[in-house]
């Protein structure tokens, strides 16, 4: 319901942080003290422009505004307070209009009131575009009732303001209040209030992050306030508040939500005090924001991969570098210049185009609030008429088992779509489907024809040809020859023999007693006796082995008898025919 109602309003805007510009003025008692700094303070007498030759402008006491007295501020001019108190006293008029590029930047210092209405009057104009207010008390700071000045507050931001504005009552009837198009972010409010026939259109206005009543409404029955096509976002505490008992339209805003359990809970009216018999409608609401309503600042940004592109080659885009300064990203959706629009939730995508030419490729970034920032870059597809190479790994040496060769294929404009082969004239086959090539027959002239195919349908060719791929899982059959007996330090010779069906590439022998011997006839002396077993083992050239054994006995040799032996044999012998004839002696001569 649209009643007529006095509003008081509590704004809050964050903008973002803009460098800022050197700005200049010519103002009625500026000392020029810093060289690049213009100070300021005290009564303007005079019409006076504040220029950007001349900024920055450092207030050191309230600059005020008579009211014959008109302050002009230059786009681009920095005006600063450091100190507490009120940057200006208005009763005259100020105009400020910066443009998109070049905005005029008010700064607080974290303690200043920005204007101080008490003496203001029905002349009194505040006429502000594409302007900066940070780091402040208050906007608007009266401590009356009654308010006699115009107010245009368009395009413009506000943001870490601590001190709500008290803005009521206007009275000077056939004015009208325009807080239009502007973004107020993490700051206090406003309490705003119209009579006598005075309009206050609070339109297409941004508020994230406000702290309190954003909008504070103070009706009469004369005054009227319209409140539409704003977003509410992310309030925390109450969006509007009514303070009297006067009906108050608040139709087609967003809320940053359609759950009216959740707008109900932003709204304070008759249906939260029973002392207030005047309610908020705020139905239709808008299920989007307004598109003339300013966003949260979000960066689009994307790059893409490779850097050259052809057709039907695959190109990567990343948005992982966009970002919301106060806000999560939660969608993007990909215009890719040729019909395909797509959107993910996921920063990267993939897309190929078919057709050489030139693209805009967009990219639109949407946050959790449905607010949105696009961005576009050109690109160029070329055409593709190089085909692929491919290589293999084979290193011209026999295998003694079914083994892979592995091809490698590279394109470096549309990429490659598959690499083909055939073995030995056999059916081809697709690496993707069926695997890199399996070398199962045996012999030295297995042949392997191969080829790639890039996106772009050119063919590799003429089709590579390897040929003499060499496997042999076959063994080898050895023979080390007849088990034998032999003696210690006799020369034993032994002589191999074997078969195969691609040749013998070595022997190799064991002896059986820690030694071992190399060729296909070997000798070898054996220093004790004993049973050993001689190991042939035989590879052929692709490394499979024949091996076989024999048994050698080894007996000790039948030796000579040594002088000494014979010389004792002899002193035993002559002993006992001494000691025999000893005894016949003795017998006789008894």
């Amino acid at each position: 319901m649209l009643k007529k109602i006095h509003i008081a309003v509590l704004f809050a805007v964050l903008i973002s942080t803009l460098p800022i510009a050197r700005i200049n003025s010519d103002f009625a008692q500026a000392g020029n003290y810093s060289g690049s700094s213009t100070y300021v303070g005290g009564i303007i007498w005079d019409n006076t422009t504040w220029t950007a030759e001349n900024s920055p402008y450092i207030i050191t006491e309230t600059v005020q505004i008579p009211g014959d007295v008109t302050l002009t501020i230059e786009p681009g001019v920095l005006v600063t307070k450091p100190t507490y108190g009120d940057m200006f006293l208005v009763k005259g008029t100020i105009y400020a209009h910066g443009t998109v590029d070049k905005k005029i930047i008010f700064d607080g210092g974290g303690n200043s009131n920005f204007f101080n209405m008490d003496a203001s009057n029905s002349l009194t104009v505040l006429d502000l575009e594409y302007c900066i207010f940070k780091n402040g008390n208050s906007f608007w700071y009266s401590t009356k009732s009654a308010q006699w000045a115009s107010l245009s507050l368009k395009h413009s931001e506000l943001y870490n303001l601590l001190t709500s504005s008290n803005m009521y009552y206007f009275r000077s009837t056939g004015h009208k209040i325009y807080i239009e198009y502007n973004k107020f972010i993490n700051s206090a409010g406003f309490l705003i209030g119209t009579d006598f026939d005075v309009y206050a259109y609070i339109q297409y206005n941004l508020f994230n992050g406000n702290v309190g009543p954003v909008l504070r409404i103070k009706p009469t029955c004369t005054g009227r306030i319209i409140i539409k096509y704003n977003s509410f976002i992310n309030i925390q505490g109450i969006a509007l508040e009514l303070c009297i008992s006067i009906d108050q339209d608040a139709a087609k805003n967003y809320w940053g939500t359609t759950d009216k359990a959740v707008i109900d809970s932003i709204i304070y009216d008759g249906n939260d005090d029973i002392r207030i018999r005047g309610f908020i409608g705020y139905l239709p609401i808008l299920t989007e924001p307004h598109p003339e309503t300013p966003t949260l600042p979000i960066v689009a940004d994307f790059t893409y991969n490779p850097s050259t592109l052809y057709a039907y080659g695959t190109v990567t885009f990343n948005a992982s570098t966009s970002f919301g300064l106060y806000s999560a990203i939660a969608n993007y959706t990909w215009d890719f210049g040729d019909d395909n629009v797509t959107t993910t939730s996921s920063p990267t995508v993939k897309h190929t185009y078919t057709t050489p030419g030139s693209y805009n490729v967009t990219l639109t970034v949407t946050d959790e609030f449905g607010f949105q920032n696009s961005t576009v870059i050109s690109l160029t597809v070329l055409e593709d008429d190089v085909p692929p190479i491919t290589v293999d790994n084979y290193d011209g040496e026999w295998r003694n088992a079914d083994f892979t060769i592995t091809l490698t294929a590279t394109d470096f404009e549309s990429g490659v779509a598959e690499t083909y082969y055939r073995i030995n004239d056999g059916t081809a086959k697709a690496v993707s489907v069926h695997g890199q090539p399996l070398i199962r027959t045996e012999g030295a002239n297995n042949i392997l024809e191969y080829w790639s195919i890039d996106n772009a349908g050119n063919e590799e060719a003429p089709h590579n040809i390897l040929t003499n791929i060499k496997l042999d899982g076959t063994p080898p059959t050895a023979n080390a020859g007849q088990d034998r007996t032999v003696t210690v330090g006799e020369n034993v010779n032994f002589e191999a023999s074997a078969t195969d069906n691609i040749g013998i590439a070595s022997y190799e022998w064991n002896f059986g007693d820690g030694t071992i011997g190399t060729g296909q006839t070997a000798t070898h002396t054996y220093m004790k006796p004993g049973t050993f077993t001689v190991t042939l083992t035989v590879k052929d050239l692709a490394g499979n082995k024949g091996i076989h054994a024999i048994t050698i006995t080894v007996k000790a040799s039948q030796e000579p008898l040594q002088t000494w032996a014979i010389s004792a044999i002899i002193v035993i012998v002559s002993l006992i025919t001494i000691i025999i004839a000893k005894v016949f002696w003795k017998r006789r001569n008894k």
